[in-house]
């Protein structure tokens, strides 16, 4: 397997996986009601972002300091680690179980007894477990809600003046696209020029509907590089190239560096709303 298709795979699988953990979170109930008042002012700089950010500072510190030989340094530390801890539990008081402390007094008993550094490391494994155990059931949902704009609500003129969604969108622009390889693959020039004239279009109803929720350029969809690929199909078209090979690469990074990395971006969150607003019904 080649470098580049090795690194298509892992990235399809990937999406994959997301995509099942972002539908089994999907059954996941928030407790908004105490999350919604953490979450006002903006996608950025929430007060539990901030919150658990600070958590995940002082916990690196705390740990990384008690798998040292530098006993005052660690205590110090590992105070500092349950002290944020604690008040990140008392900010979602429904995920105070989340946040029990119960592992970080056995580490400082074992700092404070000089255990050995491998009874400290399973304590360590323990912290990270249970860290990682709440992300996997919770950060996909919260960040659906708060950290994402509505993909449902996200829209953009066509040349007829018609909204398309988003979603509609993105099938609209895969189907051009698969639409004017065919094309060009039967030899049907004239049919893939106009099929690529609605991608041409689509492309740029997509660079519209981007900005709308995007203020820092977007460097993998819609930047100078992934027009550039576009464009130069148009030409080639243009110029009558009938040559499925001259064409081929072209696809291939349309494909894997525009298409690819922006579902990996906006699938999870897209079709966890969608989940959420299913399970509703």
């Amino acid at each position: 397997m080649s470098q580049r298709l090795g690194r298509f795979f892992r990235s399809a699988v990937a999406v994959g996986l997301l995509v099942v953990a972002g539908r089994s979170a999907a059954q996941t109930d928030l407790p908004v009601a105490e999350l919604d008042p953490h979450f006002k002012g903006g996608r950025e700089g929430h007060a539990y972002t901030l919150a658990m950010l600070e958590l995940g500072m002082r916990m690196g510190a705390a740990t990384t300091a008690a798998l040292r030989d530098d006993q005052p340094r660690a205590l110090a530390a590992l105070k500092a680690f349950r002290e944020q801890n604690a008040a990140v539990s008392r900010l979602v008081p429904s995920w105070k179980d989340q946040f029990r402390d119960t592992a970080i007094t056995e580490l400082e008993k074992a700092v404070a007894a000089n255990a050995d550094p491998s009874t400290r490391r399973k304590i360590v494994e323990r912290i990270e477990k249970s860290c990682t155990s709440c992300h996997a059931r919770y950060m996909i949902p919260v960040q659906a809600r708060y950290r994402w704009g509505d993909f449902a609500s996200a829209s953009v003129p066509d040349s007829a003046g018609n909204d398309v969604s988003f979603h509609q969108l993105m099938l609209d622009l895969a189907n051009s696209l698969g639409a004017v390889r065919g094309d060009v693959e039967a030899g049907q020039l004239a049919e893939a020029q106009a099929a690529y004239k609605q991608l041409a279009e689509r492309f740029g109803m997509m660079e519209l509907l981007c900005v709308n929720c995007h203020d820092q350029p977007r460097q993998y969809f819609i930047d100078a590089t992934v027009k550039g690929r576009i464009f130069k199909i148009g030409g080639m078209l243009r110029r009558g190239e009938a040559r499925v090979a001259e064409y081929a690469p072209l696809f291939k990074d349309i494909n894997e560096q525009s298409c690819l990395p922006c579902h990996q971006v906006h699938m999870p969150a897209a079709f966890q709303q969608a989940f959420q607003r299913d399970s509703k019904r």
